[in-house]
Protein backbone atom coordinates (compact mmCIF):
# COMPACT_ATOMS: atom_id res chain seq x y z
CA UNK A 1 0.00 0.00 0.00
CA UNK A 2 1.10 3.21 -0.95
CA UNK A 3 0.95 6.43 1.28
CA UNK A 4 -0.81 9.71 0.35
CA UNK A 5 1.71 12.66 1.00
CA UNK A 6 0.89 16.50 1.02
CA UNK A 7 2.68 18.22 -1.63
CA UNK A 8 1.82 21.96 -1.99
CA UNK A 9 -1.58 21.32 -0.73
CA UNK A 10 -2.33 18.39 -3.16
CA UNK A 11 -2.13 14.63 -2.23
CA UNK A 12 0.31 12.74 -4.03
CA UNK A 13 0.73 9.44 -4.50
CA UNK A 14 3.79 6.79 -5.72
CA UNK A 15 3.54 4.32 -8.15
CA UNK A 16 5.64 1.13 -7.52
CA UNK A 17 8.86 1.35 -10.17
CA UNK A 18 8.12 -2.86 -10.90
CA UNK A 19 4.85 -1.39 -12.21
CA UNK A 20 6.59 1.30 -14.40
CA UNK A 21 8.98 -1.28 -15.71
CA UNK A 22 6.54 -3.83 -16.47
CA UNK A 23 4.75 -1.05 -18.35
CA UNK A 24 8.48 -0.19 -19.69
CA UNK A 25 7.81 3.66 -18.58
CA UNK A 26 11.64 3.70 -17.59
CA UNK A 27 14.55 4.77 -19.77
CA UNK A 28 17.48 3.09 -18.76
CA UNK A 29 15.99 2.41 -15.54
CA UNK A 30 14.89 5.80 -14.79
CA UNK A 31 11.50 7.80 -15.50
CA UNK A 32 11.56 10.18 -18.39
CA UNK A 33 12.31 14.06 -17.72
CA UNK A 34 8.40 14.66 -19.04
CA UNK A 35 5.94 11.92 -18.33
CA UNK A 36 2.20 13.11 -18.44
CA UNK A 37 -0.36 11.36 -16.38
CA UNK A 38 -4.85 11.37 -16.22
CA UNK A 39 -6.26 11.02 -13.13
CA UNK A 40 -9.97 10.71 -12.82
CA UNK A 41 -12.05 10.26 -9.85
CA UNK A 42 -14.55 7.32 -10.54
CA UNK A 43 -16.20 7.77 -7.22
CA UNK A 44 -16.18 7.61 -3.61
CA UNK A 45 -12.29 6.42 -2.94
CA UNK A 46 -11.84 5.36 -6.16
CA UNK A 47 -9.17 6.93 -9.00
CA UNK A 48 -7.80 5.66 -11.94
CA UNK A 49 -4.56 6.55 -13.29
CA UNK A 50 -4.06 6.59 -17.03
CA UNK A 51 -0.34 6.84 -19.24
CA UNK A 52 -0.90 8.46 -22.39
CA UNK A 53 1.07 6.74 -25.36
CA UNK A 54 3.74 7.59 -27.68
CA UNK A 55 1.26 9.63 -29.76
CA UNK A 56 -0.87 11.05 -26.60
CA UNK A 57 -3.69 9.32 -27.03
CA UNK A 58 -4.97 7.73 -23.33
CA UNK A 59 -6.24 4.19 -22.48
CA UNK A 60 -9.82 3.21 -22.99
CA UNK A 61 -11.52 2.66 -19.66
CA UNK A 62 -13.55 0.40 -21.37
CA UNK A 63 -10.46 -1.62 -23.19
CA UNK A 64 -8.57 -2.05 -19.45
CA UNK A 65 -9.27 -5.92 -18.06
CA UNK A 66 -10.35 -5.03 -14.61
CA UNK A 67 -12.79 -2.94 -16.23
CA UNK A 68 -13.90 -5.64 -18.73
CA UNK A 69 -14.11 -7.77 -16.12
CA UNK A 70 -15.95 -6.00 -13.76
CA UNK A 71 -18.67 -5.39 -16.33
CA UNK A 72 -18.89 -8.52 -16.84
CA UNK A 73 -19.32 -9.45 -13.29
CA UNK A 74 -22.37 -6.97 -13.62
CA UNK A 75 -24.05 -7.94 -16.07
CA UNK A 76 -23.98 -11.89 -14.76
CA UNK A 77 -25.48 -10.06 -11.52
CA UNK A 78 -28.33 -8.53 -13.00
CA UNK A 79 -29.18 -11.33 -15.55
CA UNK A 80 -28.22 -9.25 -18.61
CA UNK A 81 -28.42 -11.09 -22.02
CA UNK A 82 -31.04 -13.74 -20.25
CA UNK A 83 -33.64 -13.89 -22.35
CA UNK A 84 -37.53 -14.28 -21.28
CA UNK A 85 -38.95 -17.33 -22.09
CA UNK A 86 -41.55 -17.09 -24.71
CA UNK A 87 -45.59 -18.19 -24.43
CA UNK A 88 -46.44 -20.12 -27.33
Amino acid sequence: MQKLQNHGGSGVVTLPRDDLEKDDLLEEGALPDEQHLDVDRLGRRTYVVRIPDEGGDLPELAQCEVVERLAAKRALDLGVGRGTPQAD
